[in-house]
């Protein structure tokens, strides 16, 4: 997952650093540095695909290099930082949730590590007004981590641990709906106030969040070994505490055409990396990974040939090969009622390396509802003719009829909106025309994924509820309540099958006498 630097330049972080030494003079900030070239060492070795990104801070923030691949362009920045004047953690959190935002959106999970001088700058009460000012939890999935370039002995260390702690803990209160499980961030404080002692810290944070995931693919007598990158998170099934995580071998259990398989929602996207033949293959593939902006680190075209991994003989290769030229996904079990799919990628770049893409659905067998149950998929009857291959349609239409959504462009999003609440508004003569926009509406938010945009249209029917005039026919009111209330009901939330009915009951309203 993409990371984050987010360094203290504050005035505080230039105090020089008893030593011993004579010869050595440190401050707190080349300190840090020394740590955060520790972690992009690491990086280099064992997740060269992770984007990293350097945002400075004082009391204001600044992004010193935005999200890349290039871990040098970082490297050459840190000697260049100028020092700022006090601390501003809230500000800088706040810019933080902007860059990612902007970068990735929503359902990416991102990791923070912030490096500061283990000083939060103020009293007990002012501390207080931080933790209420934090722009904590953000709406995307994270993990915070604290290294405090700091003594632990240090009084100052132990008034900043509340607000540290604090933050860690609120990083991961997260309001998406990605159904991933995030675990949570850690505060690694130096043995001592040294550069080894940083760079011993930063270690532990590495082989603690940043380890391979390595696991078997195998489909029958085939099998290889396999990388998946990003690492998997685990996850959550809806309405239920249970954690999911993805077994050491996954098995491929079938294929489908790609037209039949549609586009299931998917929690994460890893790619699969075989094992290189050996080490020097591995470590010169992963030496000339293209940057973000698609250009090569280095190496000519030659040795990527020779390093590529896509073009090593390997059941990754054949099986990439196969799914490409049929046009094919193939149905991947990532352990008990969890699945995924696998498709053939091809990077964007000039170099073009090919891998396959696994795609993790949500846990259970209705992730692809209009495939049916997951466990119960099988193969075509020899007696099927093609016109009746699989899947078999629902007898009933999923969206009660009209167009399909597309929605390439925000306009064309908030016209269909706009449509739906246009017809709310002219209840109860518009009833059936709203629940037909609804269903259709409905169903292109399931299929992409965009739950939130159900829940959002909820709340806009809601609104239109309580702005009915005195007058509006009660029908009116309870049509809109019954809409509001169809769309976030939790039973039917993700079946693409189900269709929203108008309410039917007796809206004639007797007198009592009293």
């Amino acid at each position: 997952m993409p990371t984050v630097l987010l360094l203290d330049i504050s005035l505080s972080m230039s105090r020089p650093v008893p030593t011993s030494d004579s010869t050595e003079n440190h401050t707190r900030l080349t300190i840090a540095s020394s740590a955060i070239n520790t972690f992009l060492d690491y990086l280099s070795v064992h997740a060269k695909l992770e984007y990293v990104a350097l945002v400075t801070y004082s009391s204001l923030y600044e992004v010193s290099v935005p999200f890349t691949r290039d871990y040098d362009s970082i490297r050459n920045k840190l000697p260049l930082l100028e020092e700022g004047d006090k601390t501003c953690i809230e500000t800088a959190l706040l810019g933080v949730n902007q860059l990612i935002l902007s970068e990735w959106g929503y359902q990416t999970p991102v990791q923070i590590i912030i490096i500061t001088d283990g000083s939060c700058g103020v009293g007990a009460i002012g501390r207080n007004r931080i933790i209420q000012a934090l722009p904590l939890p953000p709406s995307y999935p994270t993990r915070i981590h604290i290294l405090p370039i700091v003594s632990p002995h240090d009084p100052c260390l132990q008034q900043a641990m509340p607000l540290y702690q604090k933050i860690v803990d609120l990083a991961t209160g997260t309001t998406n709906s990605s159904n991933l499980s995030i675990s949570r961030g850690a505060i690694f404080c130096p043995d001592q106030l040294s550069v080894p002692g940083a760079i011993t810290a930063m270690t532990r944070l590495c082989e603690q969040y940043y380890q391979e995931f390595w696991c078997s693919l195998k489909c029958g007598q085939l099998e290889a070994k396999v990388q998946l990158f990003p690492a998997p998170q685990a996850a959550l099934q809806d309405g239920l505490i249970t954690s999911y995580t993805i077994a050491h071998q996954l098995h491929v259990v079938g294929f489908l055409h790609q037209q039949d398989l549609g586009t299931p929602i998917a929690i994460s996207k890893h790619l699969v990396i075989p094992q290189a033949g050996n080490a020097s293959s591995k470590e010169s593939y992963e030496s000339k990974t293209p940057t973000k902006e698609g250009s090569s680190t280095d190496g000519s075209a030659t040795e990527e040939d020779t390093s590529d991994p896509s073009k090593i003989p390997n059941f990754c290769v054949l099986l990439h090969g196969a799914l490409k030229v049929e046009s094919m996904s193939a149905i991947v079990q990532l352990g008990s009622d969890w699945w995924g799919t696998l498709t053939a990628w091809c990077e964007a770049s000039r170099s073009r390396r090919s891998c396959l893409l696994l795609s993790v659905l949500r846990p259970g067998v209705s992730a692809a509802p209009w495939l049916g149950p997951l466990d119960q998929l099988g193969p075509i009857d020899d007696n099927t003719t093609p016109a009746e291959a699989f899947p078999i349609r629902s007898w009933r239409s999923y969206s009660s009829g009209g167009s399909g959504c597309a929605w390439a462009r925000p306009h064309a999003l908030l016209a269909d909106v706009q449509k739906v609440l246009r017809h709310a508004r002219k209840l109860p003569d518009k009833t059936q025309h709203l629940y037909k926009e609804l269903n259709r509406l409905r169903r292109a938010a399931i299929s992409l994924g965009f739950s939130e945009l159900l829940t959002c249209v909820s709340n806009a029917l809601e609104r239109e509820r309580t702005a009915l005039p005195s007058s509006a026919p009660q029908e009116c009111s309870l049509q809109l309540a019954h809409a509001a209330a169809a769309l976030r009901d939790s039973r039917t939330a993700l079946d693409i099958k189900h269709v929203l009915q108008p309410l039917a009951a007796n809206f004639t309203v007797s007198s009592m006498s009293h």
